[in-house]
């Protein structure tokens, strides 16, 4: 029977969520479900509202099998690192048949044609891109606008949809988040030459980004932000989340409130980012991954002059640098991530161990299998990180651990803020009544 596997944040897992964990496995008739999920910082530059492994208990309640760690290092990334390294890691697995993600397109064969596009890059498309970032644009944007012509001009004759890379309701290809990631995916696959097929579900709910609060369907940002706005107090009975979180993620998330291990979100770093980067010589800075020429300077002005993280990345953003970058550089900074660790652990495949976050009994079942085939070494208990032979994956495991070790310092509740965690908390076991 097909496994079928997941990349994610569910940063919380809401009902949108749900509904792609349901149509993967229906769609793909498959027999198990493994999840790809994001460590504690996520792909937007940003601190997880609560840590990995509640957020890997959600996914096990919510259908999941097994979750494996997309390493901080490249869940708070940009979006081609996000996407290969967790690509990498489903087919390590040697198991996973279909990789389904969700998207504003919806339409598999449109990822198709801009994946072998930008997978290939045309000297065309090379030289339409360079000219963008020449004018200052953002690569994100120099990028859709090149595809946009290229694409444009090979549609003829081909059955293209006229209104997949502008003008649809969904908006640009390359200008909307889950499509970006849906590209990636796809041009990751085709890179590393793996079996897994693609397949896509259609988002339904609020947009990514949407911080307009449905009734039901709402998006993570939407819930975040509600979470953030509200007066703390017993979220069971909070009628907006009721709607939006299943009875089982509300109440993960109600415990890990309570415990004082969350809601975290990017201003508890505020004063510890500010500080970070006015003590840090620019060398330091310059140093950092997602740096440009001269941003450094920038990054340490802005941090001189402003009295919040909200005004720091604002000073800090131009049309080149856009606030995501931004943010991943300060979280880098954060978690002392260097440029030199994340092209040397790209140039050595991206993933260099499968981490276990959680499993139920049938994700149990392909665990056993797991020693057998798995292409890389499998982390089941925390001391085996220490246990690698590969010397990237000792480099990028202590990089694991203080990324987790700067991540508590976000918790609500001192007693949540000490370290070691990375070294003391076991993979989450979720036995189905």
């Amino acid at each position: 029977m097909p496994v079928v596997g997941i990349i994610a944040e569910y940063n919380p897992l809401h009902r949108g969520h749900e509904y792609h964990i349901e149509q993967a496995r229906k769609l793909t008739d498959a027999s198990a479900c493994v999840c790809v999920l994001s460590s504690n910082f996520v792909q937007r530059g940003e601190p997880a509202i609560i840590n990995k492994w509640a957020r890997a208990k959600m996914a096990l309640q919510q259908g999941a099998d097994l979750v494996i760690e997309l390493p901080s290092a490249f869940s708070c990334a940009s979006a081609e690192y996000f996407a290969s390294c967790a690509v990498q890691l489903l087919g390590a697995l040697d198991c996973v048949d279909y990789l389904c993600f969700g998207s504003e397109e919806g339409q598999i064969e449109t990822f198709e044609k801009a994946a072998a596009l930008l997978a290939n890059e045309s000297e065309e498309f090379k030289y339409l891109l360079k000219q963008g970032l020449d004018k200052g644009l953002s690569f994100a944007a120099a990028r859709e606008k090149a595809a946009q012509i290229v694409l444009s001009a090979a549609r003829q004759g081909e059955d293209f949809r006229s209104d997949a890379l502008g003008g649809s309701s969904s908006g640009p290809l390359l200008n909307m988040p889950n499509n970006i990631l849906g590209i990636e995916y796809m041009k990751a696959i085709k890179r590393a030459g793996c079996p897994i097929k693609p397949l896509t579900i259609k988002r339904i709910g609020q947009g990514y980004k949407s911080a307009l609060r449905a009734h039901s369907l709402s998006s993570a940002t939407a819930i975040r932000s509600h979470i953030s706005n509200e007066p703390p107090g017993n979220i069971r009975s909070d009628s907006f989340l009721i709607n939006n979180l299943s009875p089982a993620s509300l109440e993960i998330l109600s415990e890990e409130f309570v415990q004082g291990r969350g809601p975290i979100f990017p201003e508890a770093f505020e004063n510890i980012f500010l500080h970070l980067v006015r003590s840090a010589p620019k060398k330091a800075l310059a140093s950092l991954p997602y740096m440009g020429e001269g941003l450094e300077n920038r990054l340490k002005d802005a941090a001189i002059k402003s009295t919040s993280l909200k005004e720091l990345v604002s000073s800090a953003v131009t049309s080149r640098y856009p606030a995501s970058r931004i943010k991943r550089i300060l979280c880098a900074l954060l978690t002392g991530l260097t440029a030199e660790l994340l092209d040397t652990l790209k140039n050595n495949g991206y993933a260099q161990y499968i981490r276990i976050l959680g499993f139920n009994d049938r994700g149990r079942s392909l665990l056993s299998g797991l020693r057998k085939k798995a292409q890389l070494p499998v982390i089941t208990k925390p001391a085996d990180g220490f246990k690698l032979k590969n010397p990237h994956g000792v480099s990028l495991f202590e990089h694991e651990i203080r990324a987790t070790d700067s991540y508590v310092l976000g918790c609500p509740s001192a007693r949540a803020r000490k370290g070691g965690l990375e070294l003391t908390t076991s993979p989450i076991y979720w036995k189905a009544d």
